[in-house]
């Protein structure tokens, strides 16, 4: 009997002590519903930012928003290129050719949002900046020879970081605009940050987005790849944009 009771006693006790890791876990993380723990087959794990979440476009040889609330890109020609994505993975990415955009429509805006992608480019443009991630009345990210800087526009003014240099691979871009402060990151490091006053003014509902070309002394196309673009109405923190840069 004795015996039973001191068996019992160790199973109550390995259960209550996973119970309470697991309650401690969950407190750890603060019960917050934007972050989702996923464990990497190295036994290590990543923060997934998912509250927020506005639209996401993976390129996985189609333009579709896997999220359902924004509209699917339109292509300004006929043909869609892809490619290998960041990870080796065939036909995952979309390719911009120089020859040809993609146009997602009717983005709503926000006065805190938050834009994430992945891009690679092909060539150097030396005249004039090509945009890779361009709206007139947001975000903006492109590429003046080798290197990359970062915009929020409004009506008649604009902050704008960078230009900073980068190597021909493929890098994770991020951008946070609180309504007044802009903030750039490279491959998850923060690299820049600025305000302006002259970026005041009412906050347009809805705009256009640009991907691969942009307005500048007349159309503009990029060359490059770019891979999982997403648009957050919220900010995202300096360990959000490292998890995404984990991904």
């Amino acid at each position: 009997m004795k015996k039973q009771i001191l068996i019992f006693a160790t199973i109550t006790t390995i259960v209550l002590t996973s119970c309470s890791k697991e309650k401690i876990e969950t407190i750890e993380t603060g019960g917050n519903e934007e972050i989702a723990t996923a464990k990497s087959g190295s036994g290590g794990s990543s923060l997934t930012p998912e509250k927020g979440l506005l639209g996401r476009y993976e390129f996985n040889g189609n333009l579709k928003d896997t999220t359902g609330k924004l509209t699917n890109g339109v292509p300004t020609v006929n043909r869609v290129l892809y490619t290998t994505d960041r990870k080796g993975a065939a036909g995952k990415a979309i390719r911009f050719n120089g020859a040809y955009g993609v146009n997602i429509f009717s983005v709503p805006l926000d006065s805190n949002m938050s834009v994430s992608v992945w891009v690679k480019y092909d060539m150097l443009p030396t005249v004039y900046q090509r945009q890779m991630v361009s709206c007139p009345h947001s975000f903006s990210l492109s590429q003046v020879e080798n290197t990359f800087q970062a915009a929020h526009y409004y009506y008649g003014g604009g902050i704008v970081l960078g230009p900073l240099p980068v190597n021909n691979n493929w890098h994770h871009l991020a951008a946070t605009f609180d309504g007044n402060n802009l903030k750039f990151y490279i491959d998850g490091v923060l690299q820049a940050m600025g305000s302006s006053a002259a970026d005041s003014g009412p906050i347009v509902p809805k705009s256009d987005y640009l991907l691969g070309y942009g307005y500048n002394a007349g159309y503009k196309y990029w060359m490059g790849s770019m891979d999982d673009l997403r648009f957050y109405k919220k900010i995202l923190s300096d360990s959000e944009v490292q998890a995404l840069k984990n991904l």
